[in-house]
C-alpha cells in the first residue's frame, strides 16, 4: 500500500513540476502544515476520549457496561470469558460513540484473547464489527469538523448513522454467508 502511495505522490509531483513548477514546493509546504494541524487537531480529540475511558475503567463504568452488554455479546461472541467481554464491551461502546481510534486498543485485546482459544469465528466478526463502525454519535469526525470551523458539524449525523448501519448490515451478512459456505 506505501509503494502505491509513494506513486501516487511521484506523479502528481511530476505532473505538478511540469505544469506549474513554482507552484510544487509551495504545494508540499501547505500539505505538510495542513497534516500538522490535522495531527494535533486529532491528538487532543484522542486525549480527551482517552481520558474519559480511563475514568470510566476506574470508575467500574467499563464493568457495569459489559454486564448490560452481556447478552448482546453472549449472543454474537459465543464461547467468550469474562475478561474478553469486557474488551469487547469497550470496543463496541467506543465504536457506537464515533470514537475508533481510542476502540482498536481494545479491539486488538479482544481479538488476541479470541484466538487464543481458537475463537477465530468470533475474531472475525469483532474485526468486521470494528472495521464498518457502527455509530450512534460520530464525535471524533463532528470534533473535527468543529475545530476546523464548520458551520453545523452535526449534520453529518444522519447520513453517517446510515452508511454505518449498512455497512454492518452488509458485513454481517457476508460473514455469515461466507461461513456458510465453507462447510
Amino acid at each position: 500500500m506505501n509503494l502505491i502511495f509513494v506513486i501516487i505522490f511521484i506523479i502528481s509531483a511530476l505532473s505538478l513540476s511540469i505544469r506549474n513548477p513554482n507552484e510544487v514546493l509551495k504545494a508540499m509546504t501547505d500539505g505538510a502544515g495542513k497534516s500538522i494541524e490535522l495531527c494535533i487537531g486529532l491528538i487532543s480529540i484522542y486525549a480527551v476520549w482517552s481520558g474519559i475511558l480511563q475514568i470510566a475503567e476506574n470508575s467500574g463504568l467499563i464493568k457495569k457496561l459489559s454486564r448490560l452488554l452481556k447478552p448482546i455479546i453472549n449472543r454474537f461472541f459465543k464461547n467468550a470469558d469474562d475478561k474478553t467481554h469486557e474488551q469487547i464491551a469497550i470496543n463496541l461502546s467506543a465504536n457506537l460513540l464515533g470514537m475508533g481510534g481510542i476502540a482498536t486498543p481494545s479491539g486488538i485485546k479482544a481479538t488476541s484473547l479470541m484466538t487464543e482459544k481458537n475463537n477465530h469465528d468470533g475474531a472475525c466478526l469483532l474485526f468486521i464489527l470494528a472495521s464498518t463502525s457502527l455509530q450512534i454519535l460520530p464525535t471524533t469526525v463532528v470534533s473535527l469538523r468543529q475545530s476546523f470551523g464548520s458551520e453545523n458539524p452535526f449534520d453529518i449525523f444522519l447520513p453517517s448513522l446510515i452508511s454505518s448501519i449498512i455497512c454492518t448490515m452488509v458485513g454481517i451478512a457476508l460473514f455469515h454467508l461466507t461461513k456458510r459456505s465453507k462447510k
